[in-house]
């Protein structure tokens, strides 16, 4: 049985986070959009609160992390984002694409999908890069 989880404490994107994924009871990041744009927020303390790291994107729609460490974030216009620290940086990776990406997700540092508009899915072996 899932629960209700009070959102106010994510009030940047109270009504626009789009994805997030916990990778231990502690850590998670959620991604959304606020008036800037795209928004990533993370928590280390189980949600208690909340950091909003730097996009500097189109709204962001997915996020998928293998460890606390390495993840990466889709969204509008073909946006991937991809941080090896955590999201202390984000760095712009190559869609070859500009449609809506809303899903990612990826197995290991290396093999993951992205999912978007008009069937598109995308495949990499190599982190993305």
């Amino acid at each position: 049985m899932f629960s209700r989880v009070s959102t106010s404490l994510l009030e940047p994107c109270a009504n626009t986070c789009r994805g997030g994924q916990y990778v231990d009871p502690s850590t998670a990041t959620v991604v959304g959009a606020d008036s800037q744009g795209g928004l990533i927020l993370r928590t280390t303390d189980g949600g208690i609160t909340w950091t909003r790291q730097l996009a500097g994107t189109s709204p962001l729609l997915g996020v998928s992390f293998v460890d606390a460490d390495t993840g990466t974030a889709v969204g509008a216009e073909g946006t991937i984002l991809h941080t090896t620290d955590g999201g202390a940086t984000w760095a712009l990776q190559s869609s070859g694409t500009t449609v809506p990406l809303s899903g990612v997700t990826f197995v290991d540092a290396n093999t993951g999908w992205a999912v978007g508009e008009g069937g598109t899915i995308l495949h990499t072996t190599t982190g993305g890069e």
